[in-house]
């Protein structure tokens, strides 16, 4: 129904599927590689991580967080469980950009272990707005709707880190056992 594929192992262009672009179209310029390309992406996001973090030092001076009230063994786990979880969340943000493409498409999802990174590709024509939500769809629904509820203090994360009994056992075996 919506032609997205997951395709495996990416190992090099000769994989992809090609397609024929009209002659209006302005084809986007980007490197070669796909590092490279990862890369540009970090660069591109470095202004927004900056005032994203700004945010939540504001948040923490408006609330009055004292830094020894929190904690450090409960902001270690949840660290940790976010490294873990990034690798899940990285197969559902590759999904919801191909779910961002016109569903006549066919969408294909490469892994490249190798780099921790998944890509999507897609052969279809896209007009400049479209292609401009495929790449903030997964961005917005996994990164910034989360942040600004927490930022509003609608959703507190740290309230399911400390309820989970998982984590709750994790943490008893580190403190019992180091």
């Amino acid at each position: 129904m919506y032609n997205i594929k997951f395709m495996g192992k990416y190992k090099n262009e000769s994989q992809i599927l090609t397609g024929n672009l009209p002659k209006q179209a302005i084809q986007y310029n980007e490197p070669s590689k796909l590092t490279d390309i990862f890369l540009m992406g970090t660069l591109i996001s470095l202004p927004m991580i900056i005032i994203l973090f700004a945010l939540v030092f504001v948040k923490i001076e408006i609330w009055n967080i004292q830094f020894k009230n929190i904690n450090v063994p409960n902001l270690l786990m949840s660290t940790i469980t976010a490294c873990i979880l990034s690798l899940v969340l990285l197969v559902i943000h590759e999904f919801l950009h191909a779910l961002a493409y016109p569903k006549n498409h066919i969408k294909e999802i490469w892994f490249k272990p190798n780099e921790l990174a998944a890509f999507v590709y897609c052969n279809g024509q896209v007009s400049k707005g479209k292609f401009i939500w495929i790449s903030l769809c997964p961005n917005i629904i996994l990164g910034f709707i989360p942040y600004a509820l927490w930022i509003l203090g609608i959703f507190d994360f740290n309230f399911f880190m400390r309820n989970s009994p998982f984590l709750y056992r994790m943490e008893m075996n580190s403190i019992l056992f180091s």
